[in-house]
This record gives C-alpha cells, sequence and structure tokens, in this order.
C-alpha cells in the first residue's frame, strides 16, 4: 500500500511538472507573438507620412512608434493577461538599424536615435518586478515563485527596393496607376518655346499672349513640393479632411484618345485590356498573384525602367467609383517618363521607372472616359516590397515612399 501511495505521488507530481510545463510553453509563444506584433507596428509607424514634412522630427516619429508597440502589445494576452509595454521604457521599446558584423559579415541590430533608424527591437516582459510574472498551478511544490517570461523581436525597414512579389499569395497594395514622372524632352521644348514667344510678343505689346501650361508631373509637384496643399489625412480615423497638413498633391488626368498635353495619368495593365471587374478588383484589393503571373510572379526594375501598357479613356465613372472606395488608404503607384504610341490608340507603351506611394484624396468624372484625380504622396511599409539582398546600407538607391517591412529577428 505505502508503495503504492508513494508511486500515485509521483505520478502526480509528474504530471503536475508536465501541465507546468506545458502552461510556461504556450505563456512564452503568446509572448513572442505579442513582442513580434508590437515590433512591426513600432517598425510600421516609423514608415510614417511624417517623413515627407518639411519640419521631419525623427524624435516625435520615434514616440508615435513607441505608442503603437505598446498599443498592439496590449491587444495580445498572455496566460489570460494583456501584455504592457511601457512607452517610455527604453529597456522595452529600442530603435536602430542593422549593420553588417565586422566579425561575421552577418547584419546585426545597432542601437540608434538618429534619421537613419530603421530597425525596432521590442522587449516583452511577464515577470515578478513588473507583477506580472506567468503563473503555474503547481510551482507551490517546487518553486518559490512564478515564473519570469521575456521575449524580444525585431523587425526592420529596408528602403532599399527593387520591386514587388506577392507573399502567401496575399494581394499587393497597390493602385493600377502610372503618373508623369518629369515633362518629356518634347514637352520642355515645346514649354521653353512658348516662354520666349510670350516674351516676345509682351515686349511688342501684345498681352493677349498666354503661356500654355504643362502638365503636373511627380518631380515639380511633390519633389519639388510646388503642388497644392489643399487635403489631409487624418490617422486616427482613416479619413481625408478639407484641411492642408503640410503635404502636396498632385493632380492627374487620366488619358483619353486625344493629345491632351494635360493628361498626366493612365491606367496601367499586366495581361492586356481590363475588363471592368478586374478593373475594380485591383483599386479594391490590389494585384493578385495571377495578375504577376505575366510577369513571373514578380514586377522588379532590376534592369532599368519596364515597358508597360497604358490604357486610354478607361470608362469614367467605374474608375471614379472604384477609386472613391479606396480614398486615404496608402497604395503603391508608379511613374513613367515616355509613352509611346498613337494618341488616337486605345492603348499605350509606357516606360515606367519607379514606384512610389501615394493616397487618393479626391476624384471626379471629367467625362465618360476621364477622370481628374487628387494624390498624395504617401510612405508605405510592405512585406510585399522587393528588398536589395543586402539588408544593410549598401549604397543602392533608396526610395523614401516604399519599404519592405519584416520581422529580422
Amino acid at each position: 500500500m505505502p508503495a503504492l501511495a508513494l508511486a500515485l505521488i509521483a505520478v502526480l507530481a509528474g504530471a503536475a511538472l508536465v501541465i507546468d510545463r506545458l502552461h510556461l510553453d504556450t505563456a512564452k509563444s503568446e509572448l513572442r507573438i505579442a513582442a513580434e506584433a508590437a515590433a512591426l507596428a513600432a517598425a510600421r509607424e516609423l514608415a510614417n507620412d511624417d517623413r515627407l514634412r518639411p519640419d521631419y522630427d525623427p524624435t516625435a516619429l520615434q514616440m508615435k512608434s513607441r505608442f503603437a508597440a505598446a498599443r498592439i502589445a496590449a491587444q495580445n494576452v498572455v496566460a489570460g493577461e494583456p501584455v504592457t509595454l511601457k512607452p517610455d521604457s527604453a529597456s522595452d521599446v529600442r530603435f536602430g538599424r542593422l549593420m553588417n558584423d565586422p566579425a561575421t559579415g552577418e547584419p546585426i541590430f545597432v542601437e540608434a536615435h538618429d534619421l537613419e533608424a530603421t530597425s525596432v527591437a521590442v522587449a516583452a516582459r511577464c515577470t515578478e518586478a513588473r507583477q506580472s510574472a506567468v503563473a503555474l498551478p503547481f510551482r507551490t511544490f517546487y518553486a518559490p515563485t512564478d515564473a519570469d517570461v521575456v521575449a524580444v523581436a525585431e523587425a526592420s525597414l529596408n528602403f532599399q527596393v527593387r520591386g514587388l512579389r506577392t507573399v502567401d499569395r496575399l494581394p499587393i497594395p497597390t493602385l493600377p496607376l502610372a503618373i508623369l514622372a518629369q515633362p518629356n524632352a518634347k514637352q520642355e521644348a515645346a514649354h521653353k518655346h512658348s516662354t520666349v514667344s510670350l516674351k516676345q510678343s509682351h515686349q511688342a505689346g501684345a498681352s493677349s499672349a498666354q503661356q500654355p501650361p504643362t502638365a503636373p508631373n511627380w518631380t515639380r509637384d511633390i519633389e519639388q513640393r510646388r503642388g497644392a496643399d489643399r487635403f489631409g489625412y487624418d490617422a486616427t480615423t482613416g479619413e481625408v479632411t478639407n484641411q492642408a497638413d503640410g503635404i502636396p498633391e498632385i493632380r492627374l488626368r487620366t488619358a483619353a484618345r486625344s493629345s491632351n498635353s494635360q493628361s498626366n495619368a493612365f491606367v496601367i495593365t499586366l495581361t492586356g485590356d481590363l475588363t471592368e471587374a478586374h478593373l475594380r478588383r485591383q483599386i479594391t484589393h490590389g494585384w493578385s498573384a495571377d495578375d504577376l503571373e505575366p510577369l513571373g510572379g514578380e514586377l522588379l526594375f532590376d534592369h532599368g525602367p519596364l515597358t508597360l501598357a497604358g490604357l486610354r479613356s478607361v470608362d469614367g465613372n467605374v474608375l471614379a467609383q472604384s477609386l472613391r472606395t479606396v480614398l486615404g488608404q496608402s497604395r503603391v503607384v508608379f511613374l513613367y517618363e515616355r509613352v509611346e504610341g498613337d494618341s488616337s490608340s486605345h492603348v499605350a507603351s509606357l516606360q515606367v521607372t519607379k514606384m512610389v506611394a501615394g493616397r487618393v484624396m479626391f476624384v471626379r468624372e471629367i467625362s465618360e472616359c476621364e477622370c481628374e484625380i487628387v494624390l498624395q504622396p504617401a510612405v508605405l511599409a510592405t512585406r510585399s516590397a522587393v528588398a536589395n539582398s543586402d539588408e544593410t546600407d549598401s549604397g543602392c538607391e533608396k526610395n523614401k515612399y516604399v519599404a519592405n517591412l519584416r520581422l529580422t529577428n
């Protein structure tokens, strides 16, 4: 009988240890998930539109990133309790960038708080010191305290992007829009000639002469900040406002089958002509893996500009209705520098040079086949962005609008 009792005690003790171990392993897994989610949220917040404002303050942006990490962490639970991060704690959320380890050549996290901080390390803690240690049901028999659990996760942005591809077959956050990067040589020559003619006409007393305007373009309106600033984006509500926010906009006019010099945007297609259903889907959800299949599953700028098809005279009602469903959403769009083909043709050949990001702030139909779109540049972090293979600063040209986002530890 005593032997049976001892055996029973041993079995129960072993079962208690197994249960506590499973409970602890579950808590560790939950905390790891919370830390990773918080790190991704913090890094995504670093890819904030504040980077495009003239008064950009890296310190203020990092504070926003800290609060984003704390907010997402609190939405996760460990052993039934929410995870708590301290936004003002330098040990809970740290900023830095990836650098090559001199000894191994592997990328490592180096803490930094300057303009170039593109990595976030989050340490999530459930500890006795924070009164959040993981309670073990049977620890009274073998341990003086509950278990301390710590998980560290690191997420990074890489602005050295060279293209797009789907990840886990999820849609890529794109809009099928190509925007004029800058006036081509013919437009610039014509504009300069008209300027000279205007001056000569004024000198001759012909006050009625007018200089024909050039089409709005990304270089002038966005990069040189000469575009109007009539709209804003409220990140808290996700809504477009009628208030200036320090980021200029570009006014787009979609191409029609004419020689209208003010057309500066095309709907682009990867698979020939777009049906109404495909256009609506691509605007609402972005490009799918099937959309990219004709390009081998990815769109890359490794070998220079890409030649893509641009559509003229797209149904203005369908385009406007679809774009209104994504007002304010940050999406990847594209820049083109040259248009080839007859202006009366439905399809043009575009030399697409770069991808950027922007938000549609306003849209209206001009005619049954043309739309006016007001687009504001944005900063977008996505797993779909294909980054340079070297995760560190290798001298590759950086794209200030689009970044690859991923866990790096």
